[in-house]
């Protein structure tokens, strides 16, 4: 990717967060905002942020599944470094991040890009279908609120026009077609496309995997716990139930797939919106948001300056 398009895509994923940032606080009143953090009970916020470390180390444990083969000798400890400080660099460069594990995967172990770029778009896909799930649980136990919200929040924002799916329909097509013929006309990019192809694919080999599954459950029990404890931080929401951490899981996954640095604006609005619905006022909310948000990015930047140090040591004995 050229630099100049890295820069494009930074800035405008910069202005469309700062743009819902103002959206989501424009009528908020700030130094009122901010005096409630006085009222906060910090201990819960930590644990929360020491629950976010094993959220990393479970993720590297559960990649080295998919990449691991008979000439790869993986640890855990540095691919977890590798993911950390992939989602630190995804801070400032969104949706970059991905391409920047499967570099620093290259430089530490003998693990090829357009492999281990396959094994993450695997892992893309489960996440995908594990929120699916769990979407599908909060349907369950929530089935009212799921429908007001959904309705009111996610439906009413998409439009389907007959001519741009089209258009979709025939970019999707040339770019398929294109790809076929350079599949059987190039032999470098066949190779890498083969490679490419069995990180995809090797999912079929764990998704009966107890180790993957486990994996995978504890990864998003973590995900639901970081929320979770800091309700107790907050007087207005320590009553509040397992099935409102649902909730706020559920959003706030949705808010961090919006094309923003690390989901600002949309996680904010999604997860204080989703609150609404459990007798909270919008400020409460969004302050939770803010709270939970605001934490583990201070978490991630603290630990990725960390990881940083320790795989610019480590690429550099290697080298």
């Amino acid at each position: 990717m050229k630099t100049r398009n890295i820069i494009i895509n930074t800035l405008l994923s910069l202005a469309l967060g700062i743009f819902l940032l103002y959206i989501v606080f424009n009528n908020i009143d700030l130094d009122l905002f901010l005096d409630r953090l006085d009222n906060l009970d910090y201990s819960w916020i930590y644990l929360s942020m020491f629950i976010s470390i094993f959220e990393h180390i479970v993720r590297g444990y559960r990649w080295n599944l998919l990449m691991q083969t008979k000439k790869t000798n993986l640890s855990t400890y540095i691919t977890t470094h590798i993911l950390i400080v992939s989602y630190f660099f995804a801070l400032f460069i969104p949706r970059f991040n991905d391409f920047v594990r499967c570099y620093l995967i290259s430089k530490t172990n003998n693990v090829k890009v357009s492999s281990s770029l396959g094994t993450v778009v695997s892992e893309r896909i489960f996440d995908l279908i594990s929120l699916l799930i769990i979407s599908l649980l909060f349907f369950v136990i929530e089935f009212d609120l799921f429908v007001n919200f959904f309705s009111t929040y996610i439906l009413t924002n998409i439009s389907f026009d007959l001519f741009y799916l089209v258009v979709v329909f025939i970019f999707l097509t040339i770019i398929i077609s294109f790809l076929y013929y350079l599949n059987k006309n190039s032999n470098a990019f066949s190779s890498k496309f083969s490679e490419f192809k069995n990180g995809v694919f090797s999912i079929n080999k764990y998704y009966k995997n107890k180790k993957f599954l486990f994996s995978t459950l504890i990864l998003w029990i973590i995900y639901f716990l970081m929320g979770y404890v800091i309700f107790f931080s907050l007087e207005e929401t320590s009553s509040l139930a397992i099935s409102s951490g649902i909730a706020v899981l559920v959003a706030g996954s949705l808010g961090m797939v919006v094309p923003v640095n690390a989901g600002i604006g949309a996680y904010h609005f999604l997860v204080a919106s989703i609150l609404l619905s459990y007798n909270l006022n919008y400020e409460t909310g969004l302050f939770f948001a803010t709270i939970l948000h605001t934490s583990q990015i201070i978490c991630l930047a603290v630990l990725g300056i960390i990881s940083s140090l320790i795989l610019f040591f480590k690429i550099r004995s290697n080298g």
